[in-house]
């Protein structure tokens, strides 16, 4: 799938829900005193700080991705109940588990 179409997808999947992405991570301030940041979405100016964990580039990084993991999952969730539609077996309880993470995000119980 091209990479506008899961853009457009991720937009749609979490419109109203949190920040439409891209979300993006860098460090503000000088080493070491500055921090670890998200951008939450273009022309926002709304930021995450990410400290005092001692793996906070990689932990900003991480929640910068944030979305299109999401709609990533959600694409993958389409997948593999196609493939169960198709007759292949084995896939329930791992599209139970992505259900649940789904969930999480999207507000369910999870």
């Amino acid at each position: 799938m091209k990479k506008e179409t899961i853009e457009k997808l991720a937009h749609l999947l979490i419109k109203d829900r949190f920040t439409p992405g891209p979300w993006t991570s860098a460090w503000v301030g000088t080493k070491p005193h500055g921090s670890a940041v998200v951008w939450l979405g273009e022309h926002t100016n709304k930021r995450i700080e990410v400290t005092g964990t001692g793996r906070d580039v990689a932990n900003a990084r991480l929640i910068a991705a944030a979305p299109e993991l999401h709609a990533q999952c959600k694409l993958f969730e389409r997948a593999i109940v196609e493939l169960m539609v198709q007759g292949e077996t084995g896939g329930y309880e791992e599209l139970e588990k992505l259900r649940a993470i789904l969930a999480k995000v999207d507000g369910g119980a999870g």
